[in-house]
């Protein structure tokens, strides 16, 4: 099997990784339920969409027009509900996993882990003192010289997250403005041409430099974004390595915040900006007070506002889908490349093996297992860094975008299904044995997730509010239209949707306890039994018939 049980990944690779796969497990099973849900929304969509769009009429105007009417399906009367229990499931999730990862720590006894962590091996002190516990001299490093590393740290992130937006925006800009001018594409010669003919030949160019213009910001963002996420990475491992922290984990939480603060920008800001901020961009105003600056949505309603909301739809559902494509390259082509590679260099090798054949044969074997696992590929120093980063970005474009795309967690599930299948291969088979490391828990990650789940709420009321054209006529229906005494307000629809969901949330994560009953019965029961040993006082020595000494209370 390629995974294998929580309680021999635990054995095999210590707790680090055990943790790793328990969460993911959880993480697939709760994920049928919104799955589930979000196959219902969406076939309701299907049958119920078209009240705005006639989606037959658009199909017969242009490929464009009937692609983004056909979107228009995931904006429907059960939209608002699905947001709703998404938010509510992002709770359930959270608290099951709190009652699994406390019901793992007392079985696997590492529930003190982090207060009894040792020192590591890289870290330095500068000054010595008394250890108040142990009363022995010891090395360390003081607080005032970490908390400004970290305030440096801290400032140099937002300098990277600020130049990872400011890349993010020049690109918009340079799209706007060069489609505005039509750069790219020469001005067509129309002497001659009819005024019919001029028309269209103007018309081609338009349509031209917009092509050229999306390939080109196109190239330029995504060369930004690999320029700069490789420099990040390199600085955010510097600067964690430079703060000097004392253990393990706090050495962990500081870089997972570093990274995942630059994936957070780097992942969603696109998202965000489709959301919220382009359809105003493509309005009549235009950028810079400029009219001809527009970042066109590519779609209007049948007022002729501007609708951004296909657009959204189709970039979380492209985000979603390839978004896994660069980890299975690097987990499964590259890494059978290199194995066939290594195999067929070393086919050529054997007769150095049989040449140690001079003791007896069990030598031999263990000879030839240690030279297979000397072939095999050495993995990621941290094998949980990348695959907590990848499906946490996966998990918050359900909790923050999913609205917009019910079928989001049936491909999130599909994705996760196939990955810890691999993920289970690729360290069993193919990798290097992972040196074994104790945990507490999961670590920071928890928060971040909880993170995601606050903030999901927010975003989720704003595209409500304001992104769906649709929610005017689904969560508001005036009496008439000459009644204008009760309008739609956005502003209060959002602040209406964000208590209900944030009071729901409240007491979802009141009601369930983190600590199982049976746990807690064990950890009562251990309890007891150690303060009937104190209370029946310490041991004393006894000389017994043999001279010796025999304990007895």
């Amino acid at each position: 099997k390629a995974v294998v049980s929580t309680q021999s990944t635990g054995n095999y690779f210590g707790e680090k990784i055990a943790f790793y796969f328990a969460w993911i497990e959880l993480y697939i099973m709760t994920l049928i339920l919104p799955t589930i849900f979000g196959i219902v929304v969406f076939a309701y969509g299907i049958r119920f969409a078209g009240n705005e769009i006639d989606l037959e009429k658009a199909a017969n105007e242009s490929l464009t027009t009937a692609l983004y009417s056909a979107f228009t399906v995931f904006n429907n009367p059960a939209t608002p509900w699905f947001s709703l229990a998404l938010c509510i499931w992002g709770t359930l999730f959270v608290e099951q996993w709190k009652r699994r990862s406390n019901s793992l720590k007392y079985e696997w006894d590492v529930s003190n882990f982090e207060q009894l962590e040792p020192d590591r091996p890289q870290f330095y002190g500068s000054k010595t003192r008394k250890n108040p516990i142990t009363e022995e001299e010891e090395w360390y490093y003081p607080f005032y010289r970490l908390y400004l590393k970290i305030s440096f740290s801290v400032l140099t992130i937002l300098f990277m997250v600020l130049l990872v937006i400011a890349s993010t925006l020049g690109v918009i800009v340079f799209r706007a403005a060069f489609n505005a001018g039509n750069y790219l594409v020469s001005e067509p010669d129309t002497t001659g041409m009819t005024e019919a003919e001029r028309a269209a030949a103007l018309t081609a160019r338009v349509e031209t430099n917009a092509l050229y213009t999306s390939i080109v910001s196109s190239v330029l963002n995504a060369v930004a974004i690999m320029l700069l996420g490789f420099v990040y990475e390199k600085l955010a491992y510097h600067l964690t390595n430079w703060e000097n922290h004392r253990t393990q984990t706090a050495y962990d939480d500081a870089l997972i915040i570093k990274l995942f603060a630059f994936q957070f920008v780097n992942n969603y800001a696109s998202l965000i900006y489709i959301a919220f901020f382009k359809e105003g961009v493509s309005g009549s105003q235009g950028m810079f007070g400029n009219p001809d600056w527009k970042d066109t949505c590519g779609y209007t309603d049948s007022s002729g506002a501007p609708l951004c909301y296909p657009m959204l739809v189709l970039q979380v559902a492209v985000l979603l889908i390839l978004k896994p494509m660069p980890k299975f390259f690097k987990d499964v082509i590259i890494p059978f490349l290199l194995h066939f590679w290594a195999k067929f260099r070393s086919r050529d090798n054997n007769d150095n093996v049989e040449a140690v054949n001079a003791g007896p044969e069990k030598t031999k074997e263990l000879i030839d297992i240690i030279e297979e696992d000397r072939k095999l590929i050495a993995g990621d120093t941290d094998f949980t860094l990348s695959e907590y980063t990848e499906k946490c970005i996966m998990y918050g474009i359900i909790m923050l975008f999913g609205t917009v795309f019910p079928l989001a967690p049936l491909v999130a599930l599909i994705c996760n299904m196939v990955d810890v299948r691999v993920d289970g291969y690729r360290i069993l088979w193919k990798n290097r044995r992972y040196i074994a490391q104790r945990a507490e828990d999961i670590g920071i990650w928890q928060y971040i997730l909880e993170l995601l789940n606050m903030v999901g709420v927010v975003v989720n009321s704003l595209i409500l509010a304001f992104t769906l054209k649709g929610s005017e006529s689904i969560i508001y229906k005036p009496v008439s239209d000459s009644d204008s005494s009760n309008q739609y307000e956005p502003w209060m629809v959002a602040f209406a949707f964000e208590h209900v969901c944030f009071a729901l949330k409240f007491i979802v994560s009141y009601i369930i306890p983190d600590v199982p009953s049976d746990v807690q019965f064990k950890m009562r029961k251990e309890q007891f039994q150690v303060n009937q040993l104190f209370e029946k006082g310490p041991l004393k020595k006894e000389t017994g018939a043999n001279g010796g000494a025999n304990p007895t209370v």
